[in-house]
């Protein structure tokens, strides 16, 4: 297992292979999480005010401000990923959703997530509680912002 920030795949059924997306004036490094914006063209990496029905992706290799695409494999969520926690990996966790952090760290706050901020889904752990590394899905919208009257 890897350790550290990013997120790694984990689990891929459906082995979908990366490609080129574009970005601009974004710096990127291996592990990173990005998101497509509703109406945008450039992919940007994940922020803690991302949300759930945005496209997402793992990038593959990095990239530096000036370059104007990224290798990356477009998510579908049903892929096993693991990545850094913001705090301590607790197996209570599994099921919550949880907020991103950044692009390469979930939030896990120990309550589960109920606003479209949410990222992620725990599904366990990795490692000693004090590696701070989880295991689950990362949540992927088509980019459609649903409202409920």
């Amino acid at each position: 297992m890897y350790y550290g920030a990013g997120f790694r795949l984990l689990r891929d059924n459906a082995n979908k292979g990366a490609h080129s997306i574009p970005i601009s004036s974004q710096t990127v490094l291996v592990g990173d999480l990005l998101q497509l914006p509703v109406g945008a063209t450039d992919w940007t990496v994940c922020t803690s005010a991302s949300v759930s029905y945005t496209r997402k992706a793992l990038a593959v290799a990095s990239a530096v401000s000036g370059d104007t695409e990224v290798l990356a494999i477009e998510l579908d969520g049903s892929e096993d990923v693991q990545v850094q926690s913001a705090g301590a990996s607790l197996a209570a966790d599994n099921g919550d959703r949880m907020a991103l952090t950044d692009k390469n760290t979930v939030n896990n706050s120990g309550t589960d997530v109920t606003t479209t901020t949410v990222g992620f889904i725990q599904r366990g752990t990795v490692g000693v509680t004090g590696d701070n590394q989880i295991w689950g899905n990362v949540l992927v919208g088509n980019g459609v912002v649903s409202t409920v009257t």
